[in-house]
């Protein structure tokens, strides 16, 4: 039973009332038979905040998921210390430097002595993998590798590598030789990454061609979203209007983590902190709705990202052209691109012709030059990628734009950022 709306709606963890199977999708599926495949490395891959790690948390479940995250590692090394690392616990990380190998020797043991052990609580028969010594071996770096085998080989324990698109190009090469190799000892491998760069792993080692099986994750549908909702406002006992739900739906932008924070906020607004008795539909006025969303625009921040696209790049020479606009504000073609993709309905891929369509449409008069608009979605995608160059919010390619993660459209339209930036400009309060 439900009894908090904490428990019903989870935007930043693993759900279980609102946890929603998609039937097309089936990666549920994929991912237990790719489990059961030996010596295969699993790469599930998906837009930003689409559900990646709830699949894992949910079907491997926490107490077997062994979590690095990519964007800290240098090399294969670091991979297999930070394994290392959580499997002796924080305590263990200087000692850990200083493990060398003991060899195959097979030992009675009983206790906590490795991971199978310290999580199974099991006794038997069991490699003693690792000593610690007061020496610190210059080869530590294959002594980890050796380590992880001895502790997680044919073990149920996953690795699970979140982010492998972080890491740089030369050390992804080292890592993805060393996982090829790890899994053919018996370690499950699992490798989380954005759909760009998906075959990163394979590209990086062309020998894993064929040996690893692809979990593929696309955006949520309004449909597939309005199930998270309508399962977990069941569960609090609280009656919805349907046009309510797929409001939020579509508003989500495919995002199922974004469902769940603009449900939650719901409901905090509508001041429902438990589970209900209630014999009627609770009433949702537009202004709790719009506050709701609002409330939801402060659990992210995009306003430098926003500032910095809205002034696009340094001018030389000529002051741009300025337009005059729907809203009644006025502005350059930086402006007015960003106008057009907060137009409704909610999008987050674009070809050239509808954003020109929707230039057309927010436009009071003049409208920017085709070549205009083109050349300022290229220097916004240079902006995108000076921000935040491992995961920009935007990518152009000449005739199509992607917005990479929901958050920052729906901080674009939910926000007052844009029109905030106009008054500073004109100089308002």
């Amino acid at each position: 039973m439900a009894d908090f709306v904490y428990d019903v709606f989870v935007p930043n963890g693993t759900p279980t009332h609102t946890y929603v199977t998609r039937p097309t999708e089936k990666n549920e599926e994929k991912l237990a038979a790719g489990l059961e495949m030996p010596k295969m490395v699993i790469s599930v891959s998906g837009p930003s905040k689409t559900g990646k790690t709830a699949l894992i948390d949910t079907c491997i479940t926490s107490d077997r998921i062994i979590p690095v995250s990519g964007q800290s590692l240098r090399s294969a090394n670091e991979l297999w210390q930070a394994v290392m690392r959580w499997i002796g616990g924080p305590e263990e990380i200087d000692r850990i430097k200083s493990r060398v190998l003991k060899g195959d020797t097979a030992m009675k043991l009983s206790g906590e002595v490795g991971v199978i052990l310290a999580k199974a609580q099991v006794e038997g028969e069991v490699n003693a993998g690792v000593e610690i010594t007061n020496q610190v071996s210059e080869k530590y770096g294959v002594e980890f590798f050796e380590a992880v085998v001895k502790e997680l080989s044919g073990s149920s324990f996953v690795v699970f590598l979140d982010d492998f698109h972080y890491i740089s190009k030369d050390a992804q090469i080292d890592i993805a030789k060393s996982i090829k190799a790890i899994s053919e000892r018996g370690v499950r491998i699992c490798i989380a990454s954005v759909p760009h760069k998906s075959d990163d792993m394979v590209r990086a080692n062309d020998e894993l061609t064929g040996r690893i099986v692809s979990v593929l994750f696309n955006y949520w549908t309004v449909q597939e979203l309005e199930v998270i909702a309508t399962a977990g406002f069941g569960a609090l006992g609280v009656d919805i209007a349907p046009s309510i739900i797929r409001q939020l739906a579509t508003e989500a932008l495919g995002s199922p983590q974004l469902m769940q924070s603009l449900c939650l906020n719901l409901c905090l607004e509508k001041k429902i902190r438990s589970k209900q008795n209630l014999e009627s539909r609770t009433e949702v006025s537009v202004s709790e709705l719009r506050a709701a969303i609002e409330r939801t625009t402060l659990q992210t921040d995009y306003s430098r990202t926003a500032e910095k696209l809205h002034t696009g790049a340094k001018e030389r020479g000529t002051q741009r052209k300025e337009f005059n606009f729907n809203d009644g504000s006025s502005g350059d073609v930086y402006r007015a691109v960003l106008l057009a993709l907060v137009k409704n309905p909610p999008r987050l891929t674009f070809d050239y012709d509808e954003i020109m369509s929707r230039i057309r449409s927010i436009c009071a008069t003049e409208t920017p030059a085709g070549s205009s608009v083109q050349l300022a979605l290229k220097q916004m995608d240079g902006i995108a990628h000076d921000i935040n160059r491992e995961s920009p919010v935007w990518e152009w390619d000449d005739d199509k734009l992607e917005i990479t993660n929901p958050y920052f459209m729906f901080y674009l339209r939910s926000s007052n950022k844009i029109a905030q930036i106009n008054k500073n400009k004109l100089g308002m309060v």
